[in-house]
């Protein structure tokens, strides 16, 4: 950010009076149209439940299979659901599945997993797949979830989520989930479509989605999307003897450009995307001056693949893909005493990537697959600008190589076998195995029983290891990788022709566990590895379809996560309750919405209170010449809640959005 910017708001937008506006439009639009069928990607609607809960899935294995035969706990979220929620990211859409929460420094977005969310963390122990291509960056290997994710919701055709360990699939950070979202193809859209949203923070978006199929096979996509917001004004009652009174006015702003594209073409793909977020930071981290502009992020994304799906001769199928990814952050901050210092980190990465698959008779399908990643640059530094003085400059390039094998075999008709194997080699550490045995029982179409145990493991990244500013943190070369067990029991049972019901009991025992601790003898923070962790809990979750358009998918999760002394883990929930319903309203509108709780949870020095949360998204159809409206209002009660603050952080809790809105208008051209 320009140094101008620092002494203005970040951003200009519409005010909100505009968004009454273009909602009074939309009506009359709606008064006066026909309506049209909706778009085909909704294939998961056409389809009745009994079909639904048969839907094939890629992320828990690699390749397509029936839901009931994944060795894992998978949720998966369609593209009508996408829609009519109108979940604004990633992380959105996520904190409805059961046993995932969310929570925010209003920095970044973090994903808490089976009550396993520590503070501060950069959701390193999740993998984030586009199309089953891994997205963690190579220096911090965090999984990006809200608005600074380089994917947008509207590029995104369906979202599955694999609780649990597979390190035995992926290898390193798959240790608490896979998120693996599926991309629109040109087919699914066979046009342009804008959409044009406002919303509460004078918000502002556009985003244009194109693609088609192309003649002989193949087809092409592409997306774009530029958002611009004010923010709100936020009080932070640490700071109220401070000369703000504890009021961080106008330096909440925010603002992304992305960009991504696939093309298609016989047995090959090409994709690439590319995103740059700008973030104003209001809380004041690592001790920065309160109040007062300048403190900002920028995080910037680059990744292009190119792969080939095709058949050999024997019928054996194979993958082959190459890859190539980046990463640019640069923290500006200021300090007292007019100091302004610059935080920067720098990752290139690429890679390869080869599997073969086929059947060995009617019930014994087999995968083989290597990966290689090449980390040539990891890069951090710490600076501070005028007058130059740097306080730390390392760059520790790596590499990992893994082989896995996976064999599934339906060795009797009511029994499925599936076993997994990976060997991992990371250039500064040993070798590690990581198993997965699960076994499925299935007496007949309305009951699956499952149970799988389950080796994960994590190395440690680079910031982990050597990030040192020698005023905050200390680094650790000799972290060691961590480890984790996992025993998972799960149960899907059918209610009838539209509904289904499951239970899943689980129990994970994280071995030397990667966190910071506070060194007393020189005042400095490091990351070390910790003493054993325990989770376990269990899991509730139930979904029901009527005619009409009616639907309902609500879960309860109970977990309990502790250290080794018997103390809770920090920002560790022990209830999650969830609510996701839609229903029409006439026959063109339709209303749809989210209720979340949770109880308290842990933070640096006391508790945060549980909250409750409801979000409601009232929609059109489409319509020939106004397209389709949409209003979202979330926090509808205007709940006041908070979420724990990491360690880089005065303050113990961060206060987190009251009611917002949101109106988008969607037409295709």
């Amino acid at each position: 950010m320009t140094a101008d910017a620092e002494h203005k708001p970040l951003l200009r937008g519409v005010r909100m009076r505009r968004l009454y506006c273009a909602l009074a439009a939309g009506f009359a639009c709606h008064v006066g149209a026909a309506s049209i069928p909706v778009a085909d990607e909704l294939e998961l609607a056409q389809l009745p439940l009994d079909d639904l809960l048969r839907i094939e899935v890629i992320g828990a294995t690699r390749y397509a299979q029936p839901l009931s035969d994944t060795p894992a706990s998978v949720t998966v979220i369609g593209a009508e659901e996408l829609r009519t929620q109108a979940y604004r990211n990633i992380g959105e859409a996520l904190s409805t599945v059961r046993g995932v929460y969310t929570s925010s420094d209003r920095n970044y977005t973090y994903l808490g997993v089976r009550g396993f969310n520590r503070s501060g963390d950069y959701n390193s122990r999740v993998v984030l797949l586009t199309d089953g291509a891994r997205r963690n960056d190579a220096l911090y290997d965090q999984a990006f979830i809200g608005n600074e994710s380089p994917v947008e919701m509207d590029w995104v055709k369906r979202l599955e989520f694999v609780s649990g360990p597979s390190s035995a699939v992926y290898g390193g950070n798959a240790l608490f989930g896979i998120v693996n979202l599926v991309m629109l193809d040109g087919s699914d859209v066979n046009g342009t479509r804008v959409s044009i949203d406002a919303g509460s923070g004078q918000s502002r978006r556009i985003g244009l989605v194109a693609g088609q199929a192309l003649d002989g096979g193949g087809d092409w996509f592409v997306g774009f999307a530029a958002y611009g917001a004010e923010g709100e004004d936020h009080y932070y009652r640490d700071f109220g003897g401070g000369p703000y009174g504890g009021w961080a006015r106008g330096i909440d702003g925010e603002r992304y450009r992305k960009a991504y594209g696939k093309l298609r073409f016989g047995n090959w793909r090409l994709t690439g995307s590319f995103a740059v977020r700008e973030k104003a930071m209001p809380g004041a981290p690592y001790g920065t001056v309160f109040g007062e502009p300048g403190n900002d992020i920028l995080d910037r994304n680059g990744f292009v693949e190119l792969s080939y799906d095709g058949m050999l001769g024997t019928g054996w199928q194979q993958h082959f893909s190459i890859f190539n990814g980046d990463y640019l952050y640069q923290g500006d901050y200021r300090y007292e005493g007019g100091i302004a210092n610059r935080d920067e980190a720098v990752a290139h990465w690429r890679g390869l990537n080869y599997r073969l698959q086929g059947m060995a008779g009617a019930e014994h399908r087999w995968m083989l697959g290597t990966e290689a990643q090449w980390n040539t640059t990891l890069e951090q530094l710490n600076f501070d600008r005028k007058p130059y003085v740097e306080a730390l400059r390392t760059n520790d390039p790596s590499s990992t190589f893994g082989v896995f094998v996976q064999d599934e075999w339906r060795f009797h008709p009511l029994w499925l076998l599936n076993l997994s194997l990976r060997h991992d080699k990371h250039s500064d550490y040993a070798a590690i195995l990581s198993p997965r045995l699960a076994l499925i029982y299935q007496p007949d179409e309305d009951l699956t029983l499952k149970a799988a145990l389950v080796h994960s493991y994590r190395p440690p990244n680079a910031y982990e290891r050597f990030y040192a500013d020698g005023v905050a943190q200390k680094a650790n070369p000799a972290l060691e990788p961590e480890r984790m067990r996992s025993v998972e029991f799960a149960a899907d049972f059918r209610l009838g022709r539209s509904g289904r019901a499951g239970v899943s009991v689980y129990r994970n025992v994280i071995y030397d566990m990667v966190g910071e601790q506070f060194d007393a003898n020189d005042g400095l923070w490091a990351f070390a590895n910790l003493p054993r962790v325990r989770a376990h809990g269990i899991e509730l979750d139930a979904e029901q379809v009527w005619s009409g358009g009616y639907s309902l998918r609500g879960s309860v999760a109970w977990q309990r996560s502790q250290m080794n002394d018997g103390s809770t883990l920090e920002n560790s929930p022990r209830l999650l309750g969830k609510l996701v319903f839609s229903m029409p309203v006439d026959t063109r509108w339709k209303l749809a919405g989210q209720w979340q709780g949770m109880t308290s949870r842990q933070s640096k020095a006391d508790r945060v209170a549980g909250h409750g949360l409801l979000n409601v998204v009232l929609s059109t159809l489409p319509s020939v010449g106004c397209g389709e409206w949409s209003l979202g209002v979330y926090n509808l009660t205007d709940q006041r809640y908070a979420d724990p603050a990491s360690s880089s952080f005065v303050q113990d809790r961060i206060e987190q959005d009251r009611r917002q809105f949101r109106v988008r208008w969607q037409v295709a051209l």
